[in-house]
């Protein structure tokens, strides 16, 4: 049974601690895709049309139109508030398949994030 030397267990640890800070997984299936949680709002549509998330992950929303915007929950779960062109960031709290949609323009078509316990 090899021994880690203090370096090798300090540097260990603080690796986990950036990737998990930056959303990353330490988990030997690989580290989640950036993108994997982020939506993006483009000529009033959003992007993906179905998002996959794990439940305390934190979701980035890019507004790239020049109109306001907002990503709110039908159950009201989250809420970004309206917003300009730039970026917001929430967090998913419940499992669940979470139906969102822009307040600001009601006939922009829904979206969903499916949210895993």
């Amino acid at each position: 049974m090899s021994v880690l030397s203090p370096r090798l267990l300090l540097f260990l640890a603080t690796l986990a601690v950036v990737g998990t800070a930056c959303g990353g997984s330490t988990a030997s299936t690989g580290t989640r895709d950036a993108t994997a949680t982020t939506i993006t709002i483009e000529n009033f549509a959003f992007a993906p049309e179905t998002l996959q998330a794990k439940m305390g992950d934190p979701i980035t929303v890019v507004n790239k139109d020049s109109a306001d915007h907002s990503v709110t929950a039908a159950d009201k779960s989250f809420d970004t508030g309206r917003f300009a062109a730039s970026t917001k960031v929430f967090t998913v709290t419940k499992p669940g398949r979470i139906e969102f949609m822009c307040t600001v323009h009601p006939y922009m078509t829904p979206a969903f994030i499916q949210v895993s316990g």
